[in-house]
């Protein structure tokens, strides 16, 4: 069972791995900055809906918007750092890197999380190693 903490680097994880850094942003805005959904949803091309659902989706997984703010302040930076396993093809369709797969751009995060879940382990793995020597250099 993932804490939530878990939880919520997983969701970013997959984001970043399928080239959505711009949501991973706009999160941050959000929960970090405080910046209004309206505002993000220009400056990352997004709806002020999205935002909302998206911001919504990390509160239910960490069940609080302070540990939402926290975990994204220090997990952010390091997860901006990985790189996509998928390259768009056109407005429609990605090419899993790895795989070789070509899929409609709405499917890329299930296909991820269904034949490479092991790099997102690994990913998940580092990721909490570095937020905590981050975290501990940050209160020392």
């Amino acid at each position: 069972m993932r804490t939530s903490i878990e939880g919520l680097l997983e969701y970013l994880i997959v984001k970043a791995l399928a080239g959505k850094d711009n949501v991973i942003k706009a999160l941050t805005d959000y929960f970090v900055y405080g910046e209004s959904p309206s505002v993000i949803a220009l400056k990352y091309d997004l709806s002020k809906h999205q935002v909302r659902g998206y911001a919504q989706r990390i509160v239910e997984k960490t069940g609080s918007v302070t540990r939402a703010k926290v975990i994204l302040k220090y997990a952010t930076p390091i997860i901006l750092k990985i790189k996509p396993i998928t390259r768009s093809l056109n407005n429609s369709f990605i090419k899993c890197l790895l795989c070789g797969e070509e899929l409609p751009f709405q499917i890329a995060e299930d296909h991820i999380k269904k034949k490479h879940m092991s790099i997102v382990e690994d990913y998940l793995q580092s990721t909490v190693e570095l937020m905590r020597k981050n975290i501990i250099m940050d209160h020392s």
